[in-house]
């Protein structure tokens, strides 16, 4: 079973999504979080610094685990996601290379009204990390 390390970056009651590009096979055009595979011999925080720097440019200076969840779905199918928040990272976040096509920052209110998530799993995490101030403890 795969599994993926994904983060979120937080800034004054927003979140950091990014649109999944309309050539991906999985979730094609919806809103996601930077992130990716977890490499042999990884563990999920070094894969998802790896990923930030790779997908938008930033490395992760200061992040707490978030919470873990499986996609369902059969066994033989099912992903793993394991999502960090970060509080603090060095780099401003822009795209690099075709896997997303948009950065936005949403609010909690914004993710809940008009953004269609690849994960749904995601949307309350989100929305919490989005209204939490900035060191509060997940």
């Amino acid at each position: 079973m795969p599994d993926i390390a994904m983060g979120v970056l937080s800034r004054n009651g927003t979140v950091l999504l990014a649109r999944r590009s309309s050539e991906r096979k999985v979730h094609p055009d919806r809103w996601s979080l930077p992130g990716g595979h977890i490499e042999e011999g990884e563990d999920a925080e070094t894969a998802m610094c790896r990923e930030l720097m790779e997908e938008i440019g930033v490395t992760p200076e200061l992040w707490q685990f978030a919470g873990r969840f499986g996609s369902g779905g059969p066994p033989e199918a099912s992903v793993t996601f394991h999502v960090y928040h970060v509080d603090k990272w060095h780099g401003r976040p822009r795209l690099i290379g075709d896997e997303h096509t948009e950065l936005r920052w949403f609010t909690a209110a914004a993710i809940e009204k008009e953004a269609e998530l690849a994960l749904p799993q995601l949307t309350e995490m989100l929305a919490n990390l989005a209204m939490r101030e900035p060191g509060t403890p997940a």
